[in-house]
């Protein structure tokens, strides 16, 4: 089985790596494509996953193999927008999203207030609420879409802000319509992604289409 990990804001493939070494040992193939993904809209990057994509479709795929992409924070926004722009969609198994702030982050909102902070740092600028709202993602393409929140902070953000929360991304904001499952997980947002617990459910939804209950 194929996937593809798709790091967050301000990180890179190496983000990615425990995953990938424990899906590695449950016989996946795993891709890490390191993403430009700090001074530029996540939307702008999703050629480059279409790049890659491309690439393991040409390389061949037995019959009935899929790829699956799984995305860590802006990661999941790669993916919901590759989902609607790409070629490839026939190729596309299922899909995990963890800690995506789907409907905008209240963090991102409040830094773009900070002058010239999101000129520099675009990718925060295409997180927030606003932004978010004016590209139509396309929700019925037929791919199983599963999303995993965070619900535990220690990161000293929990007041700027409301509601539940991993210490960046609210809980409310991870869900959308159209997903086939939900999980919430006892985590942090910088932990989130490389706990088993978190492996195990990913692993679980791209075999199955469910999370473990």
């Amino acid at each position: 089985m194929k996937v593809i990990l798709i790091h967050g804001f301000f990180r890179s493939d190496r983000d990615m790596q425990d995953m990938a070494n424990y899906l590695k040992r449950e016989n996946y193939e795993c891709y890490t494509p390191n993403l430009p993904l700090t001074f530029n809209e996540f939307d702008v990057i999703v050629s480059q996953v279409e790049d890659l994509l491309e690439a393991i479709v040409k390389t061949g795929l037995s019959p009935g193999e899929e790829i699956h992409l799984v995305g860590h924070s802006t990661g999941g926004l790669v993916i919901r927008k590759l989902l609607t722009d790409t070629k490839y969609l026939d190729a596309i198994g299922r899909c995990v999203l963890i800690g995506t702030p789907n409907r905008g982050s209240q963090l991102a909102d409040l830094a773009s207030k900070i002058r010239g902070y999101v000129n520099i740092f675009k990718t925060v600028k295409s997180l927030r609420k606003e932004y978010l709202d004016n590209i139509e993602f396309q929700n019925e393409t037929g791919i199983d879409i599963g999303a995993i929140a965070g619900n535990k902070s220690k990161l000293g953000f929990d007041p700027l802000i409301s509601g539940e929360n991993d210490g960046f991304v609210e809980v409310d904001s991870v869900y959308f319509p159209g997903l086939r499952d939900f999980k919430v997980l006892p985590l942090t947002h910088r932990t989130i992604h490389h706990d088993v617990e978190t492996f195990q459910q990913v692993q679980q939804f791209l075999e199955t289409g469910q999370f473990k209950s």
